[in-house]
């Protein structure tokens, strides 16, 4: 649990590739799922299954190339099977363009998982919830920010994302924590440089170079490339994409707090704790296996980062342990975000009753859980204080692999039920979330700003990234503080060029009303 920085995306690539999440009670009755059924039948009989039939097959596209899962098959999917009398039929991206040509060609399989919340969210695409569920699932109600979140121009949803939950969901579950942003140190060697106290980004400098000099052969940092950035970023209070500021919104460049990060990144290239090249790599597996084989100090990631680590380097003898508080007082955390995967009824599904009634399974509590977690009472057991004990390692991803358990929960996960599957008392990754959860505000209208695809706004949108990604390199590796700064100016001057005014004008008109029907709903 694209986390927000495509926070997802990948972060659940690698968040848990290696053991996230990508990002749970879904009203105030204290159920953890994202719908409530009313009948008190097992959801195997609400699903019509009594066992004789045949199971209805339907054909699922897993929009994700780096997806674990394959099939569907384990004692998980073949529980769900058995509850729902549906055993879908799995195809993963091999690239990221598959999808765009999928729906291009008009042939579509009866379900689509994806992070393409734009592209599907079409009434020539997808079949709109708001219709389908009150024809074959009446008892389903979602969480009405849920609706919000989710709902398009067209006044339709076409989903219910995963990774999202309510600010009250978050404030009513004490042991789920959000996924935040991390760094994991090699505990042999922060005791071998004495152990010294991190309070600050001056502290973690003085780490750095002590670790450079006692161990000239390790890295003193190594950054995951797909989280470069966000840890430091969450020092310095910065956000990604869109921010409030006293109202109106300006793009994450004019943040001050995202100069600061971004020049941050180039003290660390010249100070030397970390190296150019790191810069280029484009796979997770390769900076995660240095950290394994010994050749780094630290490493940027998630808040579960030393867990996994831990998990993956068994035989190693190295033990990983996370920087758990928050480096100073300008550090925060804005929660912005609104979902990430959903799954979507297509136009062409040959039986959309059967696929709600799917679908319904997997959005109750027990299905998700059943997804997510495994069988209750054989593979977790709920403690009354509000979170799962588990019996297996969760994240050794072959056992989640042998169990075909967790990914097949992630598409109808909320934020709260992905957070409670990580706690666990005294854990690394729990560790963290605890001092992070206290620094964490929300406002997801603020994420529910997204421009329509080839709109005016979503081409200076992508032409302002696409800008990004190729200059702000000239920051990092800038070969001094003043370069560095000259750079980033550069960036900003490109990007007003391209139309960042524009955009944030646009962006500031919709905030308004978004913002007063989420307050509505919250206040």
């Amino acid at each position: 649990m694209k986390k927000s920085y495509k926070l997802i995306i990948v972060i659940f690539a690698a968040l848990l590739l290696v053991g996230g999440a990508l990002s749970a009670c879904s009203n105030n009755s204290g159920n953890n799922g994202k719908a409530s059924t009313n009948n008190g039948k097992a959801e195997g009989e609400a699903a019509g299954n009594n066992g004789a039939e045949a199971p209805v097959e339907l054909t699922m596209f897993v929009d994700a190339t780096w997806y674990p899962f394959q099939d569907w098959k384990g004692e998980i999917p073949e529980a769900i099977t058995k509850a729902t009398g549906v055993k879908p039929k799995i195809t993963v991206a091999t690239d990221d363009k598959q999808l765009a040509l999928m729906v291009a060609s008009g042939d579509l399989p009866d379900i689509i998982v994806s992070f393409n919340f734009k592209l599907m969210s079409d009434g020539n695409i997808s079949l709109p919830y708001n219709e389908i569920f009150p024809k074959y699932a009446p008892s389903v109600k979602f969480d009405p920010v849920k609706e919000l979140v989710n709902t398009v121009n067209d006044g339709n949803y076409y989903a219910i994302r995963n990774d999202f939950s309510t600010e009250a969901e978050w404030k009513a579950s004490p042991y789920a924590h959000m996924m935040v942003p991390g760094l994991t140190l090699r505990k042999d060697i922060l005791e071998g440089i004495g152990n010294p106290a991190i309070k600050t980004l001056e502290d973690l400098d003085k780490v750095f170079a002590a670790v450079k000099e006692k161990y000239p052969d390790t890295m003193p940092l190594i950054l995951n490339p797909n989280w470069q950035r966000p840890y430091f970023d969450t020092q310095y209070g910065a956000v990604g994409g869109f921010a409030d500021k006293d109202g109106k919104i300006e793009y994450y460049l004019r943040q001050d707090a995202t100069r600061k990060s971004m020049l941050y990144m180039n003290s660390l290239y010249r100070n030397g704790y970390v190296t150019s090249e790191n810069f280029a790599y484009k796979n997770e597996s390769e900076t995660e296996q240095m950290m394994v084989s010994g050749k780094g100090f630290a490493y940027t990631w998630t808040y579960s980062g030393a867990d996994r680590l831990n998990a993956s380097s068994k035989d190693s003898g190295f033990e990983f342990i996370q920087l758990a508080e928050p480096l100073g007082a300008e550090a925060s955390v804005v929660s912005t975000g609104t979902g990430g995967l959903g799954m979507y009824v297509t136009k062409d599904n040959k039986n959309v009753e059967a696929t709600v009634k799917f679908l319904e399974y997997l959005y109750s509590e027990e299905g998700w859980r059943t997804a997510e977690w495994g069988i209750e009472g054989k593979d977790w057991t709920w403690n009354e204080a509000g979170y799962p004990e588990f019996n297996y390692n969760v994240q050794d991803l072959e056992t989640l692999k042998e169990k075909g358990v967790y990914w097949w929960g992630v598409p109808t996960e909320t934020g709260v039920g992905m957070a409670l599957g990580t706690y666990k008392s005294g854990s690394e990754t729990t560790r963290q979330g605890e001092a992070y959860s206290k620094i964490t505000t929300f406002n997801p209208a603020i994420g529910m700003i997204n421009p329509d695809t080839d709109s005016p706004e979503q081409i200076i949108r992508t032409n302002i990234d696409n800008m990004v990604k190729t200059e702000v390199t000239k920051v990092y590796l800038a070969p001094t503080e003043a370069e560095a700064e000259q750079a980033y100016e550069e960036i900003l001057k490109k990007a007003e060029k391209i139309g960042m005014s524009k955009l944030e004008a646009w962006a500031t008109e919709q905030y308004g009303p978004l913002k007063e029907k989420y307050d509505s709903l919250t206040k």
